[in-house]
């Protein structure tokens, strides 16, 4: 049981994130793996020891409402299990860890509890493949399946290696409070000799190709670091994943994108890529801007055929669906 129990809190640290699910699913992992050993009445959980153990500060009376098994968690639950269950078998798991609630029908001393049960991993038979292959063939829904890569198995460039280490940032670290000092010295700075720059050239005077030169960096050099530095900051925060610049990571790379993490108080940007094979020609899909015909949205190219094999990415799912059939119906 100790093995399942720690297959799951691998997933979890794996898929970082700060949905109160999770959290709570990180919690019932932790407190059950204290108890790996005992057997299965002795791992079970009250709604306040989850709240206790997940450092929330509830009344006793809120801990079930906050839970809310039956409404966010069981959705959370039901799009992350065939993940969770492929993670089991690439782990030579022979069962996968499912978290259980154990309803009473009240009283004294009877509480619903909740645990962690090992079930055993569905079969899939080769009948089953190819009747989905076939079904997939007849409808044309092709599917992308994406994958993350590991932790820290993107190289950054040197300009980056103090920045990123290990291929993540912890936002409450000193490196964050200096590039926010560099990001508003810079800025400040070419703010103030812009202004000067355009005071200066609208003196009326014959203009010379060095004049010219400096009027176009003045608003060449704040354009640049906009668009290269800015912008993609606060698309991060609002978006929770952008394009890492080509400048920041290792020439050998291919694309790769910043994710914002969060986990309960804890807050980070990791460095990561996301890619699946490509169902139409087997391929690689990377995820590359949309713009022009998708603008503000990542998807995924195929390496060989990238502006007509493009599938839609969901970050959650990490599953896409293909593009062009959508664009084909939108214009018949």
């Amino acid at each position: 049981m100790r093995q399942v129990i720690q297959c799951l809190i691998d997933w979890l640290n794996k898929e970082v994130s700060d949905e109160k699910p999770h959290r709570i699913l990180r919690a019932l992992a932790y407190e059950s793996l204290k108890k790996a050993d005992f057997d299965d009445h002795k791992r079970r959980f009250t709604a306040d020891e989850l709240v206790a153990a997940a450092d929330e500060i509830l009344k006793p009376a809120d801990a079930k409402k906050w839970i809310d098994w039956s409404g966010s968690f069981t959705d959370y639950w039901q799009t992350r299990e065939p993940r969770i269950i492929e993670f089991a078998r690439q782990q030579g798991l022979q069962v996968y860890p499912k978290p259980v609630r154990l309803s009473t029908k009240g009283g004294p001393g009877n509480v619903t509890t909740f645990f962690i049960k090992a079930m055993p991993l569905p079969e899939i038979s080769p009948k089953e493949q190819t009747f989905q292959a076939q079904q997939d063939k007849v409808t044309g829904q092709h599917q992308a399946h994406y994958e993350i890569s590991s932790h820290g198995e993107i190289e950054t460039a040197w300009i980056a290696k103090w920045l990123f280490k290990n291929g993540q940032l912890h936002l409450r670290s000193w490196p964050v409070w200096v590039i926010i000092g560099w990001l508003l010295l810079i800025g400040g700075s070419i703010s103030a000799v812009s202004y000067v720059g355009w005071i200066s050239s609208s003196i009326p005077h014959p203009v010379t190709i060095r004049e010219l030169m400096l009027l176009l960096s003045l608003f060449g050099i704040p354009y640049l670091i906009w668009t290269v530095v800015i912008r993609p900051s606060i698309r991060l925060f609002d978006d929770r994943i952008v394009l890492a610049h080509d400048l920041l990571i290792n020439f050998k790379e291919k694309s790769a994108q910043f994710e914002l993490l969060k986990d309960g108080e804890l807050r980070l940007i990791r460095l990561v890529r996301y890619s699946a094979d490509c169902p139409l020609c087997g391929a690689t899909l990377y995820l590359e801007e949309g713009a022009p015909d998708y603008p503000r949205r990542l998807v995924g190219r195929c390496h060989e055929s990238p502006r007509e094999h493009v599938f839609s990415f969901d970050r959650v799912t990490r599953k896409g669906k293909y593009l062009r059939n959508n664009d084909h119906n939108n214009r018949t």
